[in-house]
């Protein structure tokens, strides 16, 4: 179906979970199968089949193998119309019926969307609305996409993961695994699976992997090395051992970029500078170019800290990273997968390794010394090798309070920024999430994460 159909899998207790659903699920049809009333009760209960019926619309249907009474006098209380049916196999009997009483929301076949910014925060939201049937004109000030903080020549993708289960940590994991497998299928060059080593280099970052480890043992997302095991696996030598991610990896940002926006639907329009963004009171989005006004379904502002030209939001900061390209060396040419410490050290590319990256106030958008040292000083704890700087590139990252980013709606207009350093993991799945709120169907983000992203919640 050339990846026009979704699934979204919740496992866990029931009553947590449906819970959990965002006020944008209204589904079409339940099949409620919940095993015996009399082995199962809490999944009958008519608590849970109120929650059922929260989530549905009008002309939702249902269906359930089991006709006991307990089930259908819950479903009737809970608000459902209820009729006893044929049965299949060798059952007597079943129970259909219908429910819901909010009105089904239409959904317009296409749309015309309008996207200001072609980070890969932008490029990926384009892809998305693309790939489901809209047309989607993606604008930049620059006259290329893939410049800004996306501008590095690699954007390592691995999570900041944490043993706790918050809204933070859920959303850390469940955008990385979501990232990983989504430029798996894009089946680009510009997506180089390699792993991602995350090495124990201090106290901290020691008292962290102890954690994860306490937390999950499965070696599913990550997997303990140490130094030796770890060097061998690299194919250089490192100080420290640490997690290894095996579906992390790295991203060639231009290209990436570049093969997002290829789609015939996506109308790339660049060297053009957005100078306001409005809703009407007759509730039409209109964006402001060279002081004439266009019309668009929906617009979403993807531009990072420069955001905020555009609409008033709080909670958001710039800050500058500047990476450094050093030349390759017999000592470490051989890398096999990014490295991340304090600072980072990329495999070979172009002839060069990329280390960074620096974090700091200044707005200066020029290449600094000082700051090429500093990047130089993080390598130390990854190995001691003398490194020959060549040159550099210099961002400047959208960050926020909660290193969160800021999605969803302010006021009719589509937000998508705040993504930091992290932007190729926390992006693809952001992307998805505004796409299913232009589309009116369900997400693949719970309520809770959904209310920790929330565009507005500094304000």
């Amino acid at each position: 179906m050339d990846g026009r159909i979704s699934l979204t899998l919740i496992l866990g207790e029931i009553e947590e979970t449906i819970s959990s659903l965002n006020n944008n699920n209204l589904i079409d049809a339940w099949y409620l199968d919940g095993f015996s009333p009399n082995k199962n009760p809490e999944m009958w209960t008519e608590d849970i089949l109120r929650l059922v019926n929260k989530f549905s619309h009008q002309e939702t249907t249902f269906s359930t193998y089991t006709s006991a009474r307990l089930v259908k006098d819950n479903l009737k209380n809970s608000g459902f119309e209820v009729h006893k049916s044929q049965g299949f196999g060798n059952k007597r009997h079943m129970l259909i019926g219908t429910s819901g009483t909010v009105q089904k929301k239409e959904r317009e076949s296409t749309k015309k969307i309008a996207i200001i910014g072609a980070g890969i925060a932008g490029c990926c939201l384009a892809y998305k609305l693309a790939k489901r049937g809209h047309t989607v004109d993606i604008y930049d000030k620059s006259n290329s996409a893939s410049t800004g903080a996306t501008g590095n020549k690699i954007l390592v993708t691995y999570p900041r993961l944490s043993a706790h289960d918050s809204s933070y940590a859920r959303f850390c994991l469940h955008s990385f695994l979501y990232a990983s497998r989504f430029y798996d299928q894009l089946k680009t060059s510009a997506w180089i699976k390699s792993g991602v080593f995350l090495m124990s280099h201090d106290s901290a970052s020691k008292k962290r992997e102890t954690s994860l480890l306490s937390a999950r043992q499965d070696n599913l997302i990550f997997e303990q090395f140490d130094s030796h095991e770890i060097s061998s696996k690299a194919g250089i030598k490192l100080n420290n051992g640490g997690l290894f991610f095996p579906h992390g990896g790295y991203i060639l940002s231009e290209e990436i970029c570049k093969d997002l926006l290829e789609h015939q639907k996506i109308n790339q329009i660049f060297s053009t500078k957005i100078t306001k963004v409005k809703v009407t009171k007759e509730n039409k989005t209109l964006i402001t170019v060279n002081s004439k006004d266009h019309e668009y379904t929906h617009v979403c502002i993807c531009s990072g800290a420069e955001s905020t030209d555009l609409i008033q939001i709080n909670g958001v900061n710039p800050k500058r990273g500047q990476v450094s390209y050093i030349e390759s060396s017999s000592e470490y040419k051989d890398l096999n997968f990014p490295v991340c410490a304090s600072g980072y050290l990329s495999p070979l590319i172009e002839d060069i390794h990329v280390l960074g990256s620096s974090y700091s106030n200044n707005k200066s958008e020029e290449v600094i010394e000082e700051e090429h040292l500093e990047n130089i000083k993080k390598l130390e704890d990854i190995f001691s090798f003398k490194v020959n700087v060549l040159g550099g590139n210099v961002g400047f990252r959208a960050v926020t309070k909660d290193r969160l980013p800021l999605v969803g709606a302010i006021e009719g207009i589509y937000l998508n920024a705040g993504h930091g350093s992290r932007g190729s993991t926390s992006a693809p799945i952001c992307a998805e999430f505004i796409s299913d709120h232009i589309d009116k169907t369900p997400t693949s983000i719970d309520q809770e994460v959904s209310l920790a992203l929330r565009a507005d919640r500094f304000n």
